[in-house]
């Protein structure tokens, strides 16, 4: 995966896509370990993106409660 930025909604549709492609078979041999390792990636971004996602709204909240 590029160093750009990019959506957490496009990074899952992205995973999607990948996804399907080895579901259907349609994946070719030389590009798998390529895509694996975008899929790796842009799990990690999902995932510290929920957990930022979930920091925030914590802070927010207690806040709110104080």
């Amino acid at each position: 995966m590029k160093k750009t930025t990019i959506s957490y909604e496009a990074a899952v549709e992205k995973l999607r896509a990948i996804i399907s492609e080895l579901e259907e078979g349609v994946m070719k041999i030389d590009d798998l370990t390529a895509k694996l390792e975008e899929a790796k990636q842009l799990l990690a971004f999902c995932n510290a993106k929920l957990e930022q996602t979930e920091n925030d709204v914590k802070k927010l909240l207690d806040n709110e409660q104080e």
